[in-house]
């Protein structure tokens, strides 16, 4: 029988979270026809099982994940579900026989679903390019007492080797997921944005249509040692916060700046991991999504509490939900969405388990309060 045909055999698929990353799978498969068929009521051990057969079995348990999270998407990423990518999502196993003679092999265990939504998430970005994502670069630099040609020589405008090989390899690093960086242009100020308000300030400072990132580039002196020092800031506009910050020495002198050779030298390794936190900020889905905490008031008892933080760490449009507390019948979870209070509320209201119900009480723009009840 082949593959495509034994998916029919299919015993049972069932994801339901334990955990924030851990989610537990049962799939199931028979043996070849050529795979010999132990006799009724042999316990002959299920260690046998052909790799292939083995490696299917996980391939068709990432697969059917990918179905439920991807609903009729998933069919657009099914085929990069190779079995040597399904091995990469399988924390633990185990194998069984069942069925009268045996003949079924079923493969139980659990997988990584945060690894694999973060893997959609950077999936859909490198797909959609720059229609999902769109990154301003700014560059500026605070060097005290160092002379140069022009006030903007260091920056985004300016014609300096540093300016040239930081666009080169910002570009160089965004690409990777199909983007490609804008110089800003418009009123930008020097200093990179540290709270919420100076980021409005930024965004709507700039001029560039549509623009929902920045990557600011700053060049300064390190404090504590004779180098230049590089900050790297990550911007959201969507929702309108800091999303990282990365600081690194530059291994060279100032006088350096100017030779490309030093420069490319010293920052590789910087946008090496420049582009690591790229990465994990798109996989963590922080670009397109905001902070929000939902409050839920009225909760009788521990367990109706835990039936509830179940039924929301199963919603697609939550990410990242934490438990944040549980006193006096209110239980608080700090999350982010990529949508907006109003609509995660319904959706909250709508898609939690049947015997939850949950109606909105107040929200605002960054928190839900709902009331429990039976």
């Amino acid at each position: 029988m082949s593959f495509a045909k034994s998916v029919i055999f299919i015993l049972l698929c069932s994801f339901c979270l334990l955990g924030r990353s851990e989610v537990p799978f049962s799939v199931a498969a028979p043996l070849p026809v050529n795979a010999p068929t132990p006799p009724p009521g042999s316990q002959t051990p299920p260690e046998d099982t052909s790799t292939e057969l083995l490696a299917r079995l996980k391939q068709d348990a990432v697969i059917l994940w990918l179905r439920q999270y991807l609903g009729s998407k998933a069919s657009s990423v099914e085929k990069m579900v190779t079995p040597d990518f399904a091995e990469n999502y399988i924390l633990d196993y185990k194998l069984s026989r069942s069925g009268a003679n045996k003949e079924i092999i079923q493969l139980s265990g659990h997988l990584d679903d945060e690894a694999l939504k973060g893997w959609v998430r950077l999936s859909e970005t490198k797909g959609k390019g720059s229609n999902q994502i769109r990154p301003l670069l700014i560059i500026s630099a605070n060097l005290p007492g160092m002379s140069t040609p022009s006030v903007d020589y260091f920056t985004h405008t300016g014609n300096s080797t540093f300016s040239q090989q930081v666009t080169q390899m910002v570009n160089q690093e965004v690409q990777k997921f199909n983007l490609r960086a804008i110089p800003a242009s418009g009123a930008v100020g020097s200093t990179p944005p540290r709270n919420e308000r100076e980021i409005v300030g930024l965004r709507e400072g700039s001029t560039q249509d549509g623009a929902n990132t920045a990557i600011w580039v700053y060049l300064n002196q390190c404090k504590s040692c004779e180098f230049p020092r590089l900050d790297i800031y990550l911007y959201s506009f969507m929702n309108p916060r800091l999303l990282s910050v990365q600081s690194d020495d530059l291994n060279i002198a100032v006088k350096d700046l100017g030779n490309t050779e030093k420069l490319k030298a010293a920052l590789l390794p910087i946008f090496n991991e420049f582009h690591q936190e790229f990465e994990r900020v798109i996989a963590e889905g922080k670009l397109n999504s905001a902070p929000l905490t939902v409050t839920i008031e009225g909760i009788d008892n521990y367990l109706s509490y835990r039936k509830i933080e179940y039924s929301l760490s199963k919603q697609s449009y939550l990410g990242q939900i934490v438990p944040h507390a549980f006193v006096q019948n209110t239980a608080q979870f700090e999350a982010v969405s990529s949508l907006g209070a109003e609509e995660v509320a319904r959706r909250i209201q709508e898609s939690v388990q049947p015997e939850i119900k949950l109606s909105p009480i107040r929200v605002d723009s960054r928190n839900i309060v709902m009331r429990y009840s039976r």
